[in-house]
């Protein structure tokens, strides 16, 4: 009775916490790409007025004939999408080395909940502050300053470390724990697949600035269902824990630093070299995923909206898929590090093909190999 009791609690927590995710997710990639398609508009817009961006005129921007004055301007107008892109991962990426920190710490003398909720909020408010100004036509060099609120606020990183927490509270160490974090890497990723998904055919049918008010009301939805999730965190445990920020930077100093003497046989080495991995890989991967609308959008390949939200879907689906069904097979006949081994040269393999791809089919077949890639962060989350 008592462990039918402990699971139903678990379950009570879990669920609104995987909607909540999903929706979280699903605006922010939402947003993202609808955000990307109205900057490469705007840029081409106020470069060549009297000239369409589009693929259907008799000399596209859309050519690899790099010769042509068409490609040129292409490229220009890449250029200061490029840049304009640098302000807005500065304004989200250095705010979030301190807030995902601190809010991941904090929430352990304030509860999980909270954070939970200022997470949401920064994505909610970007994404208005972003549609209102779609709508009135305001510059699109104040984006970045939208995006600085979410990542003070700590996006979705502070979502992702407060939810592993929750599933921390909610199990213990094993295949419990495994099958949680499984599911919840899961749930993130397909939302990730329905958002880019929704917002290439919103795009397409009535533009840029209603698939990002579409994305404001799902960020709601989030933060509604995050209002039903349970506090795990109960009042004489965030008594026991006082909060200090410099006690807890000396212990994370310590931590990575200083040997453990009570566990002297510990392989703490190996998890800074995972650690490190784990940082280079996502800085390439976020940095890739910044850039790779504009770069679909451009010469050679020249992608709609729509196909950009089918072809991301596809790729970010089949990773998912492939987490599930991928990881249980491999682990048959390979250890933790060759998997880890195997997605590095994996991905260092995808974006080469992306890079130097001049056909679809070197997306295709880079696709294929980001799939391994998801699994080394899914990999480095279980340990």
């Amino acid at each position: 009775m008592s462990s039918d009791s402990s699971s139903d609690k678990s379950l009570r927590t879990f669920v609104p916490l995987c909607f909540a995710t999903f929706f979280l997710f699903a605006s922010y990639d939402n947003g993202m790409h609808a955000t990307s398609g109205y900057v490469y508009e705007t840029f081409w817009e106020q470069r060549f007025p009297n000239r369409s961006d589009s693929n259907s005129t008799d000399e596209s921007h859309c050519t690899t004939n790099k010769s042509s004055e068409a490609y040129r301007d292409g490229q220009l107008v890449q250029k200061q999408v490029a840049r304009w892109s640098v302000y807005v991962s500065l304004a989200h990426g250095v705010p979030l080395i301190l807030s995902s920190v601190l809010f991941s710490s904090l929430s352990d003398t304030f509860g999980r909940k909270p954070f939970l909720f200022i997470g949401a909020f920064g994505i909610c408010i970007k994404q208005f502050l972003i549609t209102l100004a779609m709508f009135s036509r305001w510059s699109v060099f104040l984006f970045p300053l939208f995006t600085l609120i979410e990542g003070l606020c700590g996006s979705w990183v502070t979502h992702i470390a407060i939810s592993m927490c929750v599933i921390s509270d909610l199990t213990s160490a094993g295949k419990s724990r495994s099958f949680y974090i499984a599911i919840f890497t899961f749930v993130s990723g397909f939302g990730s697949s329905v958002g880019i998904f929704v917002s290439g055919y919103v795009v397409t049918l009535l533009g840029h600035e209603f698939s990002m008010a579409v994305s404001f009301g799902v960020a709601l939805a989030a933060f509604v269902c995050i209002c039903f999730i349970p506090e795990r965190i109960s009042n004489s445990q965030k008594q026991q824990k006082k909060f200090s920020c410099c006690g807890n930077c000396r212990k994370i100093l310590q931590f990575y630093t200083k040997d453990d003497d009570d566990h002297p046989g510990s392989f703490r080495w190996k998890f800074v070299i995972a650690v490190m991995a784990f940082i280079f890989i996502k800085l390439a991967k976020l940095g890739a995923s910044s850039m790779e609308a504009y770069y679909l959008l451009g010469s050679p390949y020249c992608f709609t909206p729509e196909k950009i939200g089918t072809f991301e879907t596809a790729k970010s689906g089949f990773s998912e898929l492939f987490i599930l069904v991928g990881i249980k097979a491999m682990h048959q006949c390979c250890e933790d590090e060759s998997i880890a081994l195997l997605s590095n040269l994996s991905s260092i393999a995808q974006f080469l093909l992306f890079g130097i791809g001049s056909t679809e089919l070197y997306l295709e077949v880079g696709r294929l190999h980001m799939s391994i890639i998801i699994i080394q962060t899914h990999e480095f989350t279980e340990i």
